[in-house]
């Protein structure tokens, strides 16, 4: 589908970072957007800066609501005719801790949009999509899908989960649908500043960090993503770090952690009481 002009694209968590891009990209090439965020004040923002033409619907609510989900794929396809791709965007993250020393709270938390918001967005969609041909899904998972980091359990959990969801998809719609997986490194968007760190001096270094290793703009991203829905990808890599670490964890896959180790070391990431255990309370 490489001219996207009056086609109907939906895309989740369009209130900020990448799923605002794509909503800006997208309209600057002709389509005709069908929006979502949690936060309404957000979506609001980025429908504000759409071309009129653009503007299809948006929605304010919870992807892991199954119902509010459904609601919406009945109301784009009934008010605009068609769905010709659907960018499964919106993720949430809670704050790094050791798995022993995360509540299954946060795995319930974490999971209801990650996973669930993936796996309801595509089920609710799929009829719709499989009427327009040359019609694409895209479900964004992680660097974070590819390999295990420490302090990441539920965000390492649940995008493992969409890119083992998705690749399904894929090989049960080969022929059929285009199903994509999008694996982003270090994205400089303002998701790693809603991480949940209670010590003020340990999030701080995290944020410093991340920001020194996040270097693709979300703009970039969404330019990405984009020509990979033109060419069809099956899989999209985001940044060289996700490059890297895709290499790393296909050539070693029983030993990539020892090499991951001496990467953590060396730019003290989450080293201390984040990763060895601490008072604080999970997420």
């Amino acid at each position: 589908m490489k001219d996207f002009n009056g086609k109907v694209v939906v895309i989740t968590g369009a209130g900020s970072g990448i799923g605002r891009e794509l909503a800006w990209q997208l309209a600057a090439c002709g389509a005709v957007l069908a929006l979502n965020d949690l936060k309404e004040d957000a979506l609001d923002e980025t429908w504000a800066e759409l071309p009129e033409r653009t503007r299809g619907l948006r929605r304010a609510f919870d992807v892991g609501d199954r119902e509010a989900m459904q609601h919406f794929a009945t109301a784009v396809n009934e008010e605009l005719g068609r769905v010709d791709v659907v960018v499964n965007n919106a993720g949430f993250s809670v704050r790094q801790q050791a798995v022993v020393h995360t509540r299954v709270e946060a795995y319930e938390r974490t999971l209801r949009v990650n996973l669930w918001g993936v796996i309801y967005g595509s089920l609710a969609f799929l009829p719709y999509l499989r009427q327009q041909p040359g019609a694409s899904l895209v479900n964004v998972s992680s660097v974070f899908g590819l390999f295990a980091f420490p302090g990441s359990g539920p965000y390492n959990t649940s995008k493992f989960a969409v890119r083992g969801f998705t690749e399904t998809l894929r090989v049960e719609m080969r022929g059929h649908l285009h199903v994509c997986c999008v694996h982003p490194g270090g994205i400089a968007t303002n998701i790693h500043r809603n991480v949940e760190i209670d010590d003020p001096r340990e999030r701080e270094r995290f944020i410093r960090t991340f920001e020194k290793q996040a270097k693709t703009t979300a703009a970039e991203a969404a330019r990405q993503i984009i020509a990979g829905i033109e060419k069809r990808k099956s899989r999209i890599l985001i940044g060289r770090d996700a490059y890297w670490i895709d290499k790393v964890t296909r050539l070693l896959p029983a030993r990539y952690e020892s090499v991951l180790a001496r990467w953590l070391d060396r730019n003290r990431f989450l080293a201390g009481p984040q990763v060895q255990g601490s008072s604080e309370k999970g997420g």
